[in-house]
């Protein structure tokens, strides 16, 4: 079974290169000051396994950083395996090895504290790959807590982005171990009000989902939806939209609105999916042709559109929050946005934004972060974020 999570790097463990021409005796007074320990070292790598007091550990390693003794001083990071899960119908999920989903699995499966909202049609509360990841949600149609899905888009999305895996049945999900928000605002007409679209933004924020997913949208520009993803982002939450299927560079709403992740779909040969929206306005992109995933009554069915990229980026950027809880929406967005698989030229573009979310570079980028992240202060970043090393103007930029 893989569902278990692993740590990121071995408790109270420092890896340490003395620099060229340092003195050994005051690398070594140094240490001692440090209450470090060499265990081992690899003469021929020039490399010392040092054995520190885990609560002091982040702490101690920039201290050692800062004396310039050292090349480098580093966690001892795990590595793991490689593995797949036991769902009968995984074999046809082309999209997850394609974002590395296996090999960011070796790390973490997700984790039941980072909770993700689904604001759709609802989901089937009875589903066998679903029941038991849903939390208590809200339908802003009929002002219940009666989610259950009539249409099957909800279901479908939700089980893309967090499908009960390894369990031996039907499908798997992005990110395994992230319970579920299911907030209905999706009527059998297919379409979804602003205003119910905007309550559920502020009530996932509320409910406390660190990652919300919208797989709808419209092209009226609103105020009333920039407002609810402003207050999401105040929240710390980072809410993941869908570019739309209307094959124009014309935005779309709420992915086009500030503080929002807009995601466009690529096919199985890493081309724009010829339906998917596309522009300036894109943030990040994901498979979205042929998604094998949840359907009602039970059932499975394979789906087309943006629908289905975003919350498969949804699910990668809770995979990496499971790793590191502590990331800032700021700097979560920021490490999908290095660590994707750019397909055009290099830099954000029109059609794939940053790229293809990348699960396993995401997740190792995420380990990095929490094997440095005890012992500083975080700083937050402006809440108007640009990925890295973009012009304010850039395309491709969080919109």
């Amino acid at each position: 079974m893989l569902g278990a999570d692993r740590p990121a790097y071995v408790a109270g463990r420092l890896l340490a290169a003395r620099r060229e021409g340092a003195d050994a005796d005051t690398v070594e007074r140094t240490l001692q000051l440090h209450r470090a320990t060499v265990r081992k070292h690899v003469a021929q790598l020039g490399v010392s396994v040092l054995e520190v007091p885990e609560e002091y550990s982040g702490a101690i390693q920039e201290s050692l950083r800062r004396t310039g003794l050292f090349q480098y001083v580093e966690r001892d990071f795990y590595a793991q395996i490689a593995g797949t899960p036991n769902d009968p119908k995984y074999p046809s999920q082309w999209h997850l090895p394609k974002i590395r989903g296996p090999q960011a699995w070796g790390t973490t499966t997700g984790a039941a504290s980072v909770l993700v909202a689904v604001i759709d049609s609802g989901v089937e509360a009875a589903h066998p790959d679903l029941a038991s990841k849903l939390v208590p949600g809200w339908n802003f149609l009929n002002g219940n807590s009666n989610t259950n899905d009539e249409v099957g888009h909800g279901t479908a999305v939700a089980g893309t982005l967090a499908a009960a895996s390894d369990n031996g049945v039907g499908v798997a999900g992005v990110s395994w171990g992230s319970p579920i928000l299911p907030l209905a605002v999706v009527g059998s007409n297919e379409t979804a009000a602003y205003s119910d679209i905007a309550a559920a933004i502020q009530y996932a924020a509320d409910h406390g989902a660190r990652i919300i997913n919208i797989s709808i949208g419209g092209p009226a520009e609103s105020m009333a939806l920039q407002s609810a993803a402003d207050y999401a982002w105040a929240k710390g939450a980072l809410i993941f939209a869908s570019a739309m299927n209307a094959g124009t560079s014309a935005p779309y709403y709420p992915a086009a609105c500030n503080h929002v992740v807009a995601v466009a779909a690529t096919d199985a040969t890493d081309h724009l999916a010829s339906f998917s929206n596309h522009g300036n306005w894109i943030t990040l992109s994901a498979p979205g042709v042929g998604i094998l995933s949840t359907s009602i009554g039970g059932g499975y069915g394979y789906w087309d559109g943006t629908s289905f990229a975003s919350p498969i980026a949804a699910g990668v950027a809770a995979l990496a929050l499971a790793v590191e809880p502590s990331l800032t929406n700021a700097e979560l967005l920021k490490l999908l946005a290095s660590t994707a698989d750019d397909l055009g030229p290099p830099g954000p573009g029109r059609e794939y934004g940053w790229g293809v979310v990348n699960a396993y570079k995401a997740v190792q980028a995420a380990s990095q972060s929490a094997g440095q992240s005890t012992g500083r202060t975080r700083v937050h970043p402006s809440p108007r974020l640009h990925p890295p090393d973009a012009p304010p103007d850039a395309p491709g930029r969080v919109r």
